[in-house]
């Protein structure tokens, strides 16, 4: 199965950037990427069809790991399509709304989906056979009365956290989206900074999470991944999961401000090198 599930994932990279190199629109993009993996997703289903899982282990790792990669692209140009058919078209401020009220609908599904959402974010294991194998339960205690028509191929709690890497995706999709907008960048581009962040990712990730308690940016409502993307696009840098970066600072023995007192140490002996005719 994993030699199987591999090649049919480089394949749908493959068909991804063939589709990306023939179109410029990023609707038509959206649509034509959604048909590719369609298209693999069956052939996917197929080969399920006659597999037999060899033990639970396998199982859980087809429906918490290897389903949901082809899964959540799926939902992912679907939605994408659907809500760049609908962007509309004038003002920033009106496009800034507009983006942010469709992030404001995610979030609600992420709330709903609380449990699920916290287990994927933390990549945790732990319930892994309660959650993964053909016969779970939803985690949620809200009624849910959706149902899959191929149960042999689906269980409700893979199916939505393929949704919310969807989402997760889409997420990061806008806020891009809402930079280039901040920055006065065309859709094509970010080409106004050849700066790179030459500091420790966690550094970034440190001074991120100071900017948004402090509530520097944007009077304080921009939330911390946006403000981390806003970094990661200035510096041309890929912090990966902040949240659980963040997470380790908490846990620090030796001080869980690093970057932060560093950064205070080198201002101040500046100013005092500066004090005295050094610089």
């Amino acid at each position: 199965m994993k030699a199987f599930v591999e090649k049919l994932f480089e394949e749908m990279e493959l068909s991804l950037k063939e589709v990306a190199k023939e179109t410029s629109s990023e609707i038509q993009k959206a649509e034509k990427s959604g048909r590719a993996v369609h298209a693999i997703l069956l052939k996917l289903k197929l080969f399920m069809g006659g597999y037999q899982f060899a033990d639970s282990t396998e199982e859980i790792k087809f429906f918490k790991e290897y389903k949901p990669l082809f899964y959540k692209e799926l939902i992912f140009y679907s939605e994408l399509t659907y809500i760049e058919s609908r962007r509309p078209i004038g003002k920033k401020e009106l496009i800034k709304s507009y983006y942010h009220h469709v992030m404001d609908q995610i979030q609600d599904f992420f709330a709903r989906n609380h449990q699920l959402y916290i287990y994927h974010q933390l990549d945790r294991s732990d319930q892994d056979e309660q959650l993964f194998l053909r016969n779970s339960l939803p985690v949620s205690f809200i009624p849910d009365y959706s149902f899959d028509f191929d149960p042999e191929f689906s269980t409700v709690n893979s199916s939505k956290l393929a949704k919310i890497m969807a989402y997760e995706s889409l997420i990061e999709y806008m806020q891009e989206q809402l930079i280039k907008l901040e920055l006065g960048l065309g859709k094509s581009g970010d080409k106004n900074s050849n700066h790179e962040w030459t500091d420790s990712k966690s550094a970034l990730i440190e001074l991120a999470y100071a900017l948004h308690s402090r509530g520097s940016v944007n009077h304080g409502k921009s939330d911390v991944k946006m403000i981390i993307s806003i970094l990661e696009k200035i510096f041309h840098v890929k912090v990966g999961n902040f949240y659980r970066t963040f997470q380790s600072m908490r846990g620090r023995k030796k001080g869980r401000t690093i970057f932060l007192d560093g950064l205070k140490e080198s201002l101040v002996k500046r100013m005092d090198d500066t004090d005295m005719g050094y610089q």
